[in-house]
């Protein structure tokens, strides 16, 4: 039987005397789009904080294909072949476009194909390609998260974690983010999602995880979810 590429095991997380994640259980297979949908202050966030090592579990077992990498740094998570889109579109606003490309390539083995990587990277978003002399500074709302999913990709993972690509966005450009995600994951990258916009992410992924209250109360394929009727209540106004 096929091991998850990624699997959560009874994941504990608190800051300070406050519990935010409680005993989560998770498991992402390979090339598969997951997505974690769920109310603003339910840990969403912190879930993928505490995968890519920005937060260390209090308890319980984060396992990337077959080693446990709990609470490593995220610099050794990405040497691993696991990368973040922060919430936000972070870029370097005051380096140009290839520049902000180039440093998602940092690592010794993402250097070496760097060429092939710009090459996928504009051709999943033609606009960077467009802008590639331009400051991160000077780009649009919708443009800076091309550039950071663009970066993200230039240290070539085998998984992707994507905390909220579409906020913020207007919505042609929230319907552009999705299809690229799409694109993306057709070449066999691993897609992890946490998304606001419930409907299109549930559309998109073959499996997801409601999480309330720092707990998963419901998984299963995405199509079932969206035909629950509390999901369809509360997360898609049905």
């Amino acid at each position: 039987m096929e091991e998850p590429l990624l699997k959560l095991e009874k994941v504990n997380v608190s800051y300070r005397d406050v519990q935010v994640l409680h005993g989560i259980d998770l498991e992402v297979y390979s090339s598969e789009i997951v997505t974690v949908i769920g109310p603003n202050g339910a840990g969403k966030s912190t879930l993928l904080n505490s995968i890519i090592g920005f937060e260390a579990p209090n308890d319980g077992s984060v396992i990337f294909n077959g080693k446990v990498i709990t609470g490593i740094p995220p610099e050794d998570t990405v040497k691993l072949g696991m990368t973040i889109v922060p919430e936000g579109a972070r870029v370097f606003t005051e380096m140009t476009v290839l520049d902000n490309l180039k440093m998602g390539s940092y690592i010794k083995t993402s250097r070496a194909y760097r060429k092939e990587s710009l090459e996928l990277v504009f051709n999943f978003f033609p606009r960077l390609h467009e802008r590639m002399k331009q400051k991160g500074g000077t780009l649009s709302g919708g443009e800076r998260q091309m550039l950071a999913i663009g970066r993200a990709l230039m240290s070539r993972p085998s998984l992707l974690l994507l905390d909220e690509p579409s906020l913020g966005l207007a919505p042609l450009l929230v319907t552009k983010v999705f299809e690229t995600i799409v694109e993306i994951s057709a070449t066999g990258l691993t897609v992890l999602l946490v998304e606001q916009n419930v409907h299109y992410s549930l559309e998109i992924s073959k499996r997801a995880y409601v999480l309330e209250n720092g707990k998963i109360v419901n998984h299963g394929l995405s199509k079932d979810l969206m035909g629950n009727e509390y999901i369809k209540k509360s997360y898609l106004a049905i």
